[in-house]
């Protein structure tokens, strides 16, 4: 687990209240109680606070797995660098 994985698996865990351990990269909204549409919303709000880094919402409504936003904000911040 990478530092971006891990560190989206903790504000998820600690978003949405779950054992950090049942998070897997294949993990996204519908399997984490309360990570819904309004869940995910926050969630974006949270990973720019954390992360420094705008999800664009194409890229958001595309998001089906912690892989997928990890990929996200590697590739964000490849751009910023």
């Amino acid at each position: 687990m990478n530092d971006t994985n891990g560190r989206l698996k903790r504000l998820i865990a600690d978003l949405f209240k779950c054992d950090i351990a049942d998070l897997t990269d294949a993990t996204g909204p519908g399997d984490v109680p309360g990570w819904d549409s309004l869940g995910h919303v926050t969630l974006m709000v949270e990973i720019q606070k954390q992360f420094g880094q705008h999800v664009p919402v194409e890229d958001a409504i595309e998001v089906e797995s912690i892989a997928d936003l990890e990929s996200i904000l590697n590739r964000l911040e490849g751009s910023a660098a």
